[in-house]
């Protein structure tokens, strides 16, 4: 049964801040590495870290290499992204409504390091941040969500009381398998039909966010 919200997690990329990564791009660049060539369906498809996980088990080398293609188009991001409209007016809204917060992001624990030594991105200050290397299995595994849940040790917080709010399929299926409501952030042009299931919401800005929570609240 869905209770009013207490939590409310995020994802970082195109959904706080548009971090300009050509994740297409970037798959492909992991992708050439591989001895044999993969279907460009495949590629496009699986997620980037997946990938990854894939040519590690081919080769130590190649895996390196793909993880330093990430690791500086990740840096690039942190040194070139821009806050989305709003973003930042987030934290007074959530104490507004009493809320618990946190991001969760797919991104390294290096890259948040530098998002936060900026000024720019001081109220990335205000979450408590959880990236791909606190666990064991990045998004869409619902491993993250479900740990931040768990992670505040509060009776009061659950799934049923939980929503999660990013832009992309692998957000969508990470809250599904979590268990919780996913709310679709609309920064980019993105097919609904790769979501394992209709968002429980819409927002395209954020000036719409205090009015949905206070309808969950």
């Amino acid at each position: 049964m869905e209770q009013k919200v207490k939590l409310v997690i995020f994802d970082l990329d195109d959904t706080l801040l548009h971090s300009n990564i050509n994740y297409s791009e970037l798959r492909f660049q992991v992708a050439e590495l591989f001895s044999s060539p993969l279907p460009t369906e495949t590629i496009l498809k699986t997620p980037i870290l997946e990938l990854l996980r894939r040519l590690k088990q081919e080769s130590k080398n190649k895996f390196a290499e793909g993880y330093r293609r990430i690791d500086e188009a990740e840096k690039k991001a942190a040194r070139t992204a821009t806050i989305i409209s709003g973003a930042e007016k987030l934290p007074l809204i959530i104490k507004k409504f009493n809320l618990k917060s946190a991001i969760y992001t797919n991104n390294s624990k290096k890259a948040i390091d530098l998002y936060l030594a900026n000024p720019v991105f001081e109220f990335l200050k205000e979450f408590s941040i959880l990236t791909r290397d606190d666990f064991s299995r990045p998004k869409p595994d619902p491993e993250g969500i479900l740990s931040i849940i768990e992670g505040f040790h509060d009776k009061q917080i659950s799934k049923s009381n939980t929503i999660y709010i990013g832009d992309s399929y692998l957000d969508a299926i990470a809250a599904d398998r979590a268990g919780i409501r996913f709310i679709w952030f609309n920064s980019r042009n993105i097919d609904q039909k790769s979501f394992p299931s209709p968002p429980f919401a819409i927002l395209t800005h954020w000036s719409d966010f205090e009015t949905i929570v206070h309808g969950l609240c």
